[in-house]
């Protein structure tokens, strides 16, 4: 303002909803990674276990109340209780009171952890090294958008100006990435609406995928009042479908059986013998209950519900695609680089992660499902699409719908009508877009 400075560059998330008058945000740049990543320092894991108590670094009311109900569901060892202590300084002095310090568990913005590594600039060589080096000392989770929104505005760089700098302005646009700032924006919006403080319970978090923009606000307002919401965001005058209810499937997922799933037997002894891989788990199935994985190995679920399951197992989960397929870039490269393999059925068609490791077959079911007079589908998965059009080409005509995954993929492929298939984050978000006449 004083005009001893062209611009100033600021982690958006830190920026007050106000700036005033006398000042722009001109642009900012492509957006880091907006989710939280949590690590625990290996050498501390006997003693959760033994304890059954966890104590998490970290000052954010929005990541304690997230954490709380993350820990409890998605957490491979059983934890009675868990503390959060008070945690400040810059990353490398949070970093070195997690390892010197008592508690377990350190939280920040993966986006930190990203920069710092990949700094180009050779006097910062040395504290990517120390960073690295730390990764090493830890086990990891990358937290999923769809349960723990990020701080609006998390990731982003905002680029601030005097507003009647017209030149610097319209040189800053020119590196400027639009679609960052309109996820930004929308995310601040949203707090504004609670309150706009960022000592608050509240995440919020926008990302564009090839299907719309997708957001999850999640917290508790100073009233008290909680709130959780994870959808695609819909134009005002979308319209919900009017269908009878006769006429969806599944009307129930207990409806939903076209196959049978058989273990094949070598596969385990296979799993068993993977080192220093990334394993991509399609679903529950796809790792068998006797398999004894190693610790070298990163572990990444195909959705939530996969990644429940295997930490009900005692598994370690690194992270998921929330259900997003493989094209969402799971962008774990600071934290490793090690390649990837796909656990899933003998029938699996080709996708990104090309190297495939079947861990069971498919059993058609002798009694399948009755799809006649149905005009509504939701599907699971492409090989029930493919063998229930063999059964019923009639169906192909009908409107469907599936994830955003390989199964949109696949089925759009198979399809007649590409315009009857439309995408939707799980099977309850479509069941909310259905009307009963």
């Amino acid at each position: 303002i004083n005009n001893e400075c062209d611009l100033v560059v600021h982690s958006w998330k830190d920026l007050p909803i106000d700036i005033g008058s006398k000042t722009i945000i001109s642009g900012s740049l492509k957006r880091a990674d907006e989710r939280d990543i949590l690590f625990f320092d290996k050498k501390k894991i006997d003693q959760i276990t033994k304890l059954k108590k966890i104590s998490i670094l970290s000052s954010s009311p929005r990541r304690i109340y997230n954490l709380k109900n993350f820990i409890s569901e998605y957490f491979p060892y059983e934890c009675k209780e868990i503390k959060f202590h008070n945690v400040r300084g810059n990353i490398p002095t949070r970093i070195k009171k997690l390892l010197v310090g008592d508690c377990h568990a350190l939280i920040v913005a993966k986006a930190a952890i990203d920069r710092l590594i990949h700094n180009p600039f050779k006097e910062f060589q040395s504290q990517s090294k120390d960073i690295k080096n730390f990764i090493d000392q830890c086990l990891w989770i990358v937290l999923p958008l769809s349960i723990n929104p990020s701080a609006p505005g998390q990731g982003a760089l905002a680029i601030e100006i005097r507003t009647e700098d017209t030149i610097l302005d319209t040189m800053i646009k020119s590196i400027s990435d639009p679609l960052s700032i309109t996820c930004v924006k929308n995310e601040r919006k949203i707090l504004k609406k609670y309150g706009g403080g960022c000592h608050q319970k509240i995440g919020v978090s926008f990302f564009p995928t090839f299907f719309g923009m997708v957001k999850c606000e999640k917290g508790e307002s100073d009233t008290g009042e909680k709130f959780y919401d994870w959808s695609v965001v819909q134009s005002s005058n979308t319209d919900k479908i009017k269908v009878k209810k006769n006429e969806i499937f599944p009307e129930n997922l207990s409806d939903y059986k076209f196959y049978e799933r058989k273990t094949i037997d070598n596969s385990i002894k296979k799993i068993n013998s993977l080192n220093h891989k990334c394993l991509w788990i399609s679903r529950k199935s796809s790792l068998p209950e006797n398999v004894s994985l190693s610790p070298t190995n990163i572990v990444w679920t195909s959705g939530l519900k996969t990644w429940k399951d295997l930490a009900s197992r005692g598994i370690w989960v690194n992270g998921t695609a929330d259900s997003m397929g493989e094209d969402f870039n799971p962008n774990i490269n600071s934290l490793c680089q090690l390649p990837w393999v796909k656990l899933t059925h003998s029938r699996s068609p080709t996708s990104m992660i090309q190297d495939i490791l079947p861990t069971y077959d498919l059993i058609e079911e002798k009694n399948l499902p009755d799809l006649s007079n149905k005009k509504y589908f939701y599907w699971m998965s492409s090989s029930a699409f493919s063998l229930a059009i063999s059964k019923n080409p009639e169906i192909l005509v009908a409107n469907h719908a599936c994830g955003p995954g390989n199964t949109f993929k696949e089925i759009k492929k198979m399809i007649k009508d590409t315009s009857k298939l439309t995408v939707h984050l799980s099977y309850d978000h479509w069941r909310d877009s259905l009307i009963y006449e």
